[in-house]
């Protein structure tokens, strides 16, 4: 059997790892609420006052829950550091730190897992409203994951509180945080899983109406959308099952494990929103260089045909460029997607 991986070393290793992660959420968290703002502001047509426009925005749930998650993660990394700084300089002159980290009842530990709750509970509570919005505000089919978020919340509350109780040398595998541990994957898990089926169920069964219908979509694909679904559930679950996994093995990996935690939630959340909103931007661009390029070769074509000899044979057309404009909503509510299409011809 291996020897046990030493908790000092654990915990040094979690501050690259989780800067790292933190880093890529902060990136893609930005990114997302540009694209939240420049939609909104896109979509705004009565209202002109920046007052009521800013108002408009606030009374988005995703908007508000983008927010909120970039607040509790930052909150969890920042207690990373401080924990880091107190470990190797402030407690006892940084000469103790294996019996800084070995207990979790220090302030800084339980406001960090304060932290990890909140952000597992908002990431959670933004994938349900997806599944409220993607079908049509149907009540009944957030029901079940509406109880497991109760469960999450009340649990992290009793995780929370039980650190408090927490004293050294207590096992924190064999302590009775246990029970809420196990119970916060359960909750998270079940909420993430239903709610990424029940999404890719109606995406599914609403691409499968259109084409039987014919319709044409413009944007972003319905197969495109649930592909972005998918992986980013799947990021967020491989890593809750990966906590899991470790903390019931009764490897100190859990703490690395359990620290990254908050930046896989929020990495999932707000990547849908980034990879859903540069689609569009990526549909646009495409379609507005497609029309540059073929209106630069129609001119070409016509002004190297020479004499006018020659033009009188191949004599010049008007060319008439059409141009639609297409509002394709996305299946969360959040982002428009644009497509330009062109189309040459005399007139």
């Amino acid at each position: 059997m291996a020897p046990p991986l030493p908790l000092v070393s654990v915990n040094l290793a979690t501050v690259p790892i989780e800067t790292f992660c933190y880093a890529i959420f902060f990136i893609l968290n930005m990114a997302s609420v540009a694209i939240q703002v420049i939609s909104h502001t896109r979509r705004e047509t009565v209202r002109s006052g920046f007052y009521a426009k800013l108002w408009g925005l606030l009374k988005n749930p995703m908007f508000l829950g983008t927010v909120a998650l970039f607040i509790t993660v930052t909150g969890h990394w920042i207690c990373t550091i401080i924990r880091l700084f107190d470990a190797f300089v402030n407690f006892k002159g940084g000469t103790q730190a294996l019996e800084y980290y070995a207990d979790l009842s220090q302030i800084s530990e339980v406001v960090k897992t304060g932290f990890l709750m909140a952000s597992l509970c908002i990431g959670d509570s933004m994938i349900i409203y997806r599944v409220w919005v993607v079908w049509g505000h149907k009540t009944s089919v957030i029901i079940f994951p509406l109880l497991t978020l109760a469960g999450l919340t009340v649990c992290g509350i009793g995780i929370t509180y039980q650190f408090t109780q927490y004293f050294p040398g207590l096992d924190v595998f064999n302590s009775d945080a246990g029970r809420w541990i196990t119970s916060d994957c359960a909750f998270t898990l079940s909420t993430n899983l239903y709610s990424t089926a029940m999404i890719a169920f109606k995406i599914w069964t609403t691409d499968r109406n259109l084409q039987r219908s014919g319709t044409v979509k413009s944007g972003m694909g319905l197969k495109d959308t649930l592909n972005i679904l998918v992986e980013s559930a799947a990021i967020y679950t491989s890593w809750t099952i990966f906590f899991f996994a470790s903390y019931q093995s009764g490897s100190n990996l859990q703490f690395n494990a359990v620290d990254v935690w908050p930046e896989m939630a929020g990495i999932s959340a707000t990547l849908i929103n980034v990879r859903a909103g540069l689609g569009s931007t990526f549909q646009i661009s495409s379609s507005q260089n497609a029309s540059a390029s073929y209106a630069q070769a129609s001119y070409r074509m016509n002004r190297n045909l020479g004499s006018q000899q020659d033009r009188a044979q191949y004599p010049m057309q008007p060319l008439s460029v059409n141009i639609s404009t297409v509002v394709d909503r996305n299946p969360g509510g959040d982002n428009d997607s644009l497509e330009l299409g062109v189309k040459g011809g005399s007139s």
